[in-house]
């Protein structure tokens, strides 16, 4: 048997359960010094970082679906959804965007009007330039902008920029985004997008070995520091920008689907409408 030989307090030993069959593990089946948990219902020995810490069973997650989720059959494959709209999240995003792309596009417009001024032709005399023109090129230093600061400035802004279009995708994916696994017999994928774009990642649902909750390095207001984790041929992970609710349904859901043994994915779903 195995036995905790730490104090209590590094892990809730009261809420874990077998990631395998779902059920709960006694505290005195834990074992913080190894790092490993024993399923007295399955027999699995599983490291503690994999143990699902939710105080629901999944048969509870799933039994309320949250707002923005869904799973349905679509012949024989299995579709589920979850929405990353958050109106919260889009504010903020939107307040973030604003003002760190309004101070970028100053310094990009100035990068532009110095790669045509430079490359292309001079501006004309009076055309309206913050800071003014010399000699048809943009004012800096008190001198006009030549090639070679022009060209540094660009490679210079190449980092804020991406840190524009990171927030603006940000913005993008808490007004209109989405997760969908699209799951069949011998096929399946993950994508995530909004506005038609999207990143698509497949792997095999037949080499599926555990379906987890895993910690993210992204947490904020909005989202619940966590992840799902499919380990099957490779490993896929998505789902850091989720509200906590949809997470835990999604990763029930595809719990259900994926590692529910003699069953296809589109029998699974029946079984539980």
């Amino acid at each position: 048997m195995l036995r905790s030989h730490a104090p209590r307090s590094a892990v809730d030993t009261n809420n874990a359960r077998c990631p395998q069959c779902d059920a709960r593990i006694p505290p005195d089946r834990i074992n913080i010094t190894e790092g490993v948990a024993l399923c007295s219902g399955c027999g699995a020995l599983t490291r503690l970082s994999q143990l699902n810490m939710e105080v629901r069973s999944m048969d509870e997650i799933l039994a309320r679906t949250p707002t923005g989720c869904s799973m349905r059959v679509e012949g024989s494959r299995v579709v589920v959804a979850a929405s990353m709209r958050s109106w919260g999240g889009f504010l903020a995003a939107t307040a973030m965007c604003l003002f760190w792309n309004g101070i970028i596009s100053i310094l990009v417009s100035l990068a532009l009007a110095g790669l045509w001024a430079n490359l292309i032709a001079p501006f004309p005399n009076g055309f309206p330039m913050p800071g003014g023109l010399q000699q048809g090129r943009p004012v800096v230093n008190g001198k006009p902008m030549q090639l070679g600061e022009t060209l540094f400035l660009c490679m210079f802004l190449i980092p804020f920029v991406t840190v524009g279009a990171a927030m603006l995708a940000a913005m993008a994916m808490n007004l209109a985004g989405k997760i969908v696994a699209v799951i069949d017999t011998d096929s399946a994928k993950v994508f995530t997008g909004a506005f038609g774009l999207k990143w698509t990642r497949r792997f095999d649902p037949n080499e599926v070995t555990a379906v987890l909750l895993q910690r993210s390095s992204l947490e904020t207001n909005t989202s619940t520091g966590r992840l799902i984790e499919i380990q099957a041929d490779r490993t896929v992970k998505f789902g850091t920008m989720l509200a906590e609710e949809r997470l835990l349904w999604m990763h029930a859901a595809l719990r259900k689907v994926l590692l529910l043994e003699g069953t296809t994915p589109a029998d699974t779903v029946s079984s539980l409408s």
